[in-house]
């Protein structure tokens, strides 16, 4: 019986694998390090922080796998992973799991399919991960701290491919250079997708597996029409004054920004509350969007200077924390006004993921608006 070792045990990743462990008999979870024949390493550590063992290193995915024979629909990129995974999720009736918040290693039912959104960082540590339909969204500048640079980035995305043979898919968006790169030399059947919009790539992309797996154009039209989107993307939090309030505390890159600024006209109207943990990425792609739609940007976090001294000519708000974010931005608005949390950076500065400042931000809003308002 293998002997599992976890690095980062105390997390939710890490957890997760424990409890799938207890009682078996093909996997026996150990804490010493020492006695382990495996060692299951959680997805926010990086390699240089891995200890020098001769021993297999894997991800919690590659373990999951293994221990669960659902034929699995892996959907990576840069954005719009969740809302991809959730939209696949509901058109098949299955499970959606991996990096959208449930740990894939805690499914221990079979399924006709699961709905596994996978990272970059999970991907570096698999063996034998074979998704029998592999989606890859976009790719655009995003962990190159951890990476190094774009083609590091884009090659931990590769991954998803490494154990596809002719029998899987890959649906891919073809409008996307490094995606087309990524799939060029794939053994799978590949399905293309394209659109006029960044904003409906995650609708084509979970069509285009539906139709893989049987579906009906009338149910894939009648699930995307009750479909109100995701938490913290692009939430609606309310209509205060005539003044909307927007949560998009999952846009952690400027890409994601970008497209959530671009879904509305220029017409000098969002505050946007911005900043966090900087990657470090340009900010030019960023400015172009904002030209001519914001007419406040409040900055907070460790990326406040950075983009303070990138984004000129725009008013700024530089601000200690999410208590005065919210209220310098509900002091400022009129009505037709939108309220733009949209940080562009990671959450790791201030909380421990996008969703605690999603949520805290909600709470402030609902804090200082008036009954009136």
């Amino acid at each position: 019986m293998p002997k599992v070792a976890v690095l980062g045990k105390d997390g939710k990743t890490g957890q997760a694998v424990i409890a799938r462990l207890a009682g078996r008999e093909d996997y026996q979870y150990t804490p010493e390090l020492a006695n382990a024949d495996l060692l299951v390493v959680s997805p926010g550590i990086p390699p240089g922080e891995y200890p020098a063992v001769k021993i297999p290193i894997v991800s919690e995915i590659e373990l999951a796998y293994r221990l669960n024979p659902s034929p699995v629909i892996a959907v990576t990129g840069t954005n719009g992973k969740t809302t991809t995974t959730t939209l696949i999720s509901l058109l098949l009736d299955v499970p959606a799991v991996g990096n959208i918040g449930v740990p894939y290693i805690s499914v221990e039912k079979t399924y006709p399919y699961l709905a596994v959104e996978v990272s970059s960082y999970m991907l570096e540590n698999i063996r034998d991960f074979r998704p029998y339909i592999a989606v890859l969204l976009n790719l655009t500048e995003d962990h190159l701290t951890r990476h190094g640079d774009m083609a590091g980035y884009a090659a931990a995305k590769k991954r998803i491919l490494l154990n596809q043979t002719a029998e899987d898919y890959v649906v891919y968006n073809a409008g996307d250079p490094w995606i087309t790169e990524i799939v060029r030399d794939a053994k799978a059947r590949k399905i293309p997708f394209q659109t006029e919009s960044k904003l409906q790539q995650d609708y084509a992309a979970a069509r285009a597996v539906a139709k893989i797996c049987g579906k009906t154009d009338e149910h894939i039209a009648k699930i995307f029409a009750g479909f109100t989107g995701v938490e913290h993307r692009m939430e609606k939090v309310g209509i205060y004054n005539g003044v909307r309030v927007v949560n998009d505390s999952k846009g952690t890159n400027v890409d994601s920004t970008v497209v959530a600024l671009e879904s509305e006209p220029r017409n000098n109207h969002i505050i946007l509350i911005a900043g966090g943990r900087d990657k470090l990425t340009p900010l030019a792609p960023l400015a172009e969007a904002m030209r001519g739609r914001v007419k406040k940007l409040i900055l907070l976090g460790e990326a406040q200077e950075r983009f303070a001294r990138e984004l000129p000519g725009f008013a700024q708000v530089l601000v200690k924390d999410y208590d005065e974010a919210v209220r310098q931005s509900l002091s400022g608005a009129v009505s037709g006004d939108l309220i733009l949390l949209s940080p562009a950076c990671a959450s790791w500065d201030m909380f421990k993921n996008f969703e605690e400042r999603g949520n805290y931000f909600k709470e402030l809003v609902k804090k200082y608006v008036s009954p009136a308002r």
